[in-house]
């Protein structure tokens, strides 16, 4: 279905309730919804920065890769 389809159901849908208290809880949900999908990819220059800070942490420090994690885990369960 394309987009212009859905929103018409979904335009039918929220037409045929009748309780407020539905509609103020699909409307709060709706704009939850909408306000996550927007703010998730928001790039803010404190977002850049904490993420070159995290990339310099990593670079900087000695990593266990997940590779010498599972081989480690093995020996213990072994042993």
């Amino acid at each position: 279905m394309i987009t212009a389809d859905l929103k018409s159901i979904l335009h039918e849908q929220i037409d045929r309730l009748e309780d407020p208290q539905d509609v103020q809880d699909l409307l709060l949900t709706v704009s939850e919804f909408v306000s996550q999908r927007t703010n998730i990819f928001t790039e803010t220059p404190a977002l850049l920065a904490q993420l070159e800070q995290a990339l310099a942490s990593v670079q900087s420090t000695k990593l266990t890769t997940h590779d010498q994690v599972a081989s480690e885990a093995k020996q213990w369960i072994t042993q």
